[in-house]
């Protein structure tokens, strides 16, 4: 029979935030910031009488980790002591980042009880946004369920289920708390004063949360709070935007004191042990409520899969440890392929160098890509490329494949012709354009997809443009090709971000002899940026072959029969 839990008293945490509030406002002595220390007793002293709505700790007082005293006293209580802000809140942006099943909902329902009962602020609209409509609504629920415990909490407010919103009178002023998914429709004009993002590694578009932070810059004291898990997307906003420029918060690297980070993971002396996954040591430095949530049992559990399945391994070391990982069919991991950079490309340099082209045309609504390689010493090569797609339908695309099509256009990455398709007619113009500025041997393509871009191109002599096919005779060599040379370090990929997505996307296709291909059937995502590079690196090895290749009747002379 497992022993009863001890459960501490509210009365217990008072003393605690007590202590940490003394030494905090000592810290802060001679800095233009001080802790308002009544505020932080307040926050406390309220939080810790509302009670936990799920599991053993349903209507219990709530039972705080050290870090989360700390963290509402620092996010509520930190203030400017000088300037034109003096007496506003410091913080403005927060990151929770801590693996699965370590209270973040939970901790995230209590944030927003304690903005909604005790920030005076009149006519507070306060979301929380998740990708999915049974995500969002997890939050709203613990919300809810927590006021419902307290009658005179509850007796202030009124709530729907659809949409999932509690709103509280006080005089001529609502102030409302709504969770809402990810779609960005109709929710231009919201003006939040405070939004939590669950699980942003999760987040497909960066459409609603920049609607939602656009909507801040309305409020004196805006406040968003992140809380989330690693993921596999290191495409998205969040990893980008939230996480990386965290950690850079953290080591010193940007300056920013408006942003509160706490971030529970390995650090990278950890990862350098293989068997870091197994060892308990790690486990309780990532879950900091680790034995409650989750429980030993359950880790070991985990542990168990993870030592019979590579895709068990990669979810516990994602969800449970907190990494960021590819995923478990991953063909270059993202740390090879980012191993591989050796520069950015900059095409002033490449004017006049040999090169040779791989095109993958697309249909007349999905992504066309052009991929340049140029031959350097040692058999490495730089690589350039080109990226187009239909400008009609950026923003859907954006939607399906997860990814900032839009900021990659912005950033000179991918090209939008006009549109609701591609308009070949400019991609042929870029071709000639580069053959004039580049030395372009040859330019290989789908003898399968070609068009009247490809016989335009013949036609004009531009380049000599080669049908090269897509069967493992022709791809499996170029593709072994890149493994070997990103493993060497010689493919100078130049970090172009939308090639290193398609190259994360890679699945591969094996024949019985292990010859083997990009499979576009079976990747997860776009991989037309990998295919042209193939293309390319095959039509200059086979151009290479040929070169070596002698007449044997210039070296032997002719044979009288």
């Amino acid at each position: 029979m497992r022993n009863k839990r001890e459960f501490k008293k509210h009365n217990y945490y008072w003393k605690v935030a007590e202590k940490y509030i003394k030494q905090k406002s000592k810290e802060l002595e001679n800095t233009d910031y001080y802790l308002d220390e009544k505020l932080a007793m307040k926050c406390i002293k309220f939080a810790s009488l509302l009670k936990h709505t799920s599991g053993e700790f349903a209507g219990v007082n709530f039972q705080f980790q050290e870090w989360q005293l700390h963290s509402i006293i620092d996010i509520f209580a930190t203030k400017y002591r000088i300037g034109r802000f003096k007496g506003m809140r410091l913080y403005q942006r927060v990151l929770f980042f801590m693996p699965k099943k370590n209270g973040k909902s939970e901790f995230a329902g209590l944030l927003h009880a304690i903005m909604f009962f005790i920030d005076p602020e009149k006519s507070k609209e306060q979301y929380s946004i998740a990708t999915e409509a049974e995500q969002a609504k997890i939050i709203h629920k613990v919300f809810l369920t927590m006021i419902k415990q307290e009658p005179e909490l509850y007796s202030m407010v009124k709530s729907t289920v659809k949409p999932p919103r509690i709103t509280k009178d006080t005089e001529a002023f609502t102030d409302e708390f709504q969770s809402l998914t990810s779609s960005a429709d109709t929710k231009d004009g919201l003006r939040p004063s405070f939004l939590t993002v669950d699980e942003g590694h999760a987040h497909t578009s960066k459409d609603l949360y920049q609607i939602m932070t656009d909507g801040l810059a309305g409020r004196n004291e805006p406040l968003e709070v992140h809380l989330s898990t690693a993921g596999y997307n290191k495409n998205g906003f969040f990893y980008r935007d939230i996480y990386q420029y965290a950690r850079k918060v953290k080591q010193g690297i940007i300056k920013d004191d408006r942003f509160y980070a706490v971030l529970f993971e390995p650090d990278d002396e950890d990862l350098k042990d293989d068997n870091f996954w197994k060892k308990e040591k790690i486990w309780k430095k990532v879950n900091p409520n680790l034995g409650v949530s989750p429980t030993f049992s359950y880790m070991e559990g985990k542990i168990a899969s993870a030592e019979s399945s590579q895709e068990s391994l990669i979810a516990f070391k994602t969800k449970h440890l907190n990494v960021w990982c590819d995923k478990a069919d991953t063909w270059i991991s993202t740390d090879k392929w980012k191993e591989s950079l050796k520069y950015t490309i900059d095409e002033k340099d490449l004017i006049g160098k040999e090169c040779y082209g791989g095109l993958d045309l697309s249909s007349t609504t999905d992504i066309t890509a052009l991929v340049y390689v140029f031959p350097k010493d040692n058999d490495e090569y730089d690589v350039l490329c080109r990226f187009w797609i239909p400008s009609d339908n950026m923003k859907e695309r954006v939607r399906k494949d997860k990814v900032p099509y839009i900021d990659w256009r912005k950033d000179g990455y991918i090209a939008a012709t006009d549109g609701n398709i591609i308009d070949y007619s400019f991609i042929e113009k870029q071709i000639k354009d580069d053959c004039e500025k580049f030395d372009v041997k040859e330019i290989a393509y789908d003898r399968w997809n070609s068009s009247s871009l490809v016989t335009n191109l013949q036609d004009d002599g531009v380049s000599q443009m080669i049908p090269f096919g897509q069967g493992f005779a022709s791809m499996s060599t170029p593709t072994k090709q890149i493994e070997t040379l990103v493993l060497q370090k010689k493919l100078n990929h130049g970090g172009n971000p939308v090639l290193t997505w398609m190259m994360s996307n890679v699945a591969l296709k094996r024949d019985p002899a292990d010859n083997y291909k990009i499979d576009k059937s079976k990747s997860s995502e776009k991989v037309d940026g990998a295919v042209a590079l193939a293309m390319a690196l095959g039509i200059k090895l086979i151009s290479k072959k040929e070169e070596k290749k002698i007449n044997p009747y210039l070296e032997r002379g002719l044979r009288s029969l």
